[in-house]
């Protein structure tokens, strides 16, 4: 008899650390195996998950050349090499970006919950989410939609930004981490912006009204679970997210509006995911959809809404969904506040040393939870974080209230990045 298994399509970046968390859960929640699926497996896949099977992501389900692979083919592959292992999928879990179309695939191949595969590339395409946004006449009352043009060529960009005003917010269409996003401040630096995107010119490079003043939040759903998260973006020229709070400190009217727009996105998209993390601007006058991600979000959101609601587990909440596809909608009620502080290098440099984190936490006598360094000695370094990934760590605390938690978080981080020793000499 086949033995029962949860099928991971993909994880993002270095987060191998919840693919050990979920195959965890699996074997206790379910005495399930965990199968990861991703396109380059690496040595640290085969320690995180049971089995691991490689196949081609990186372009499913984008606009891309007409060589790509075809889902349902990726997805007949994946189901040949489970039957190999002697495995019966209970649940698909598409836990990355490039992984959500193949994962709505391989849900209807064994009738299984899931995205409609039809549908399931407009949450991975931001240029085709713009277009469904667009065209829908029924936005809630204070949504607004952004306006966007996919330029291939330089002369199409600097058009699109001159129509755009001489601003503009740029990003390619498929990829996460916040690479590739940045600020066009005027016409003049186009052709360097231009350059610098050279990676995303064949798939199509967005180009978005800047949004200016606006607050940024993340509407994040599991299982019919969903809660507010307040995002904090770094200034300048790139977009990269240096800290993320839970729940999100708002009002009630501020609260539903954000909701409301967050559930609208999701109808839009394709309500039968499981899993969203669909960023949102809170305007001055309303909201607008940032993008959308059918998948959970980054930065420890989930882990950060373990620590907030108690005895809420979104983890888990994603498992017992997969198996049966049961709405339970719910706001989970808070009784801490969490938060996640990414840490920068103070100069651009060579390390010399790094502090110990948990003693600079005790010497200040701020509570840490969970921290980490991923410099050391010998590493070049930059000040200028250009995207999720160019940060040297991390710190998560929790707090009974909000102004407890920010102020430990400014003071902490602060101690930290300056115990960084960097030789600017080395550069």
């Amino acid at each position: 008899m086949n033995a029962a298994c949860f099928v991971l399509t993909g994880y993002n970046n270095t987060r191998i650390y919840d693919v050990a968390k979920l195959r965890d859960l699996c074997h206790q929640e379910y005495r399930a195996r965990l199968v990861l699926v991703t396109d380059q497996p690496r040595p640290q896949d085969a320690a995180a998950a049971d089995v691991v099977i490689a196949v081609p992501l990186g372009l499913l389900g984008q606009l891309a050349p007409d060589d790509a692979p075809d889902a349902a083919a990726v997805a007949g592959q994946v189901a040949a090499q489970l039957g190999h292992h002697g495995l019966r999928p209970i649940g698909v879990l598409p836990f990355s970006d490039r992984g959500v179309v193949l994962g709505a695939h391989l849900a209807a191949r064994f009738g299984l919950p899931g995205a409609e595969p039809t549908r399931a590339a407009i949450g991975l395409d931001k240029h085709r989410f713009r277009a469904v946004e667009a065209a829908s006449d029924d936005h809630p009352t204070g949504y607004t939609p952004l306006r966007s043009l996919v330029v291939h060529s330089f002369a199409e960009f600097e058009a699109a930004v001159a129509r755009f005003g001489g601003t503009a917010f740029v990003k390619p269409t498929s990829e996460g981490n916040s690479r590739g996003c940045q600020l066009v401040p005027d016409l003049a630096a186009c052709p360097a912006l231009w350059t610098a995107l050279e990676p995303y010119h064949d798939r199509g490079v967005m180009v978005e009204t800047l949004v200016t003043g606006a607050r940024e939040y993340s509407w994040d759903f599991v299982g019919g679970a969903r809660w507010l998260t307040e995002k904090r973006t770094t200034p300048g020229r790139f977009r990269a997210e240096f800290q993320q709070v839970v729940p999100a400190p708002l009002d009630e009217v501020q609260t539903a509006l954000l909701d409301q727009a967050g559930a609208h996105v999701r109808a839009l998209v394709s309500p039968a995911n499981g899993a969203f993390h669909t960023e949102l601007f809170l305007l001055e006058q309303g909201v607008a959809a940032v993008e959308t991600n059918m998948r959970p979000g980054g930065m420890h959101i989930w882990d950060l809404a373990r620590l907030a609601f108690p005895g809420f587990d979104p983890w888990r909440e994603w498992l017992r969904w997969s198996t049966g596809g049961a709405m339970r909608p719910s706001r989970p009620e808070a009784q801490a506040v969490s938060g996640i502080r990414m840490l920068r290098a103070p100069r651009d440099g060579v390390v010399v040393s790094t502090p110990d984190v948990a003693a600079v936490a005790d010497e200040l006598g701020i509570p840490l939870h969970d921290a980490e360094l991923c410099t050391s000695p010998g590493q070049q370094v930059r000040a200028e974080v250009a995207d999720n990934a160019g940060f040297v760590g991390q710190i998560i605390l929790v707090a009974d209230d909000v102004v407890t938690l920010l102020d430990r978080l400014d003071e902490l981080s602060a101690a930290i990045e300056e115990r960084i020793d960097v030789d600017v000499r080395a550069r």
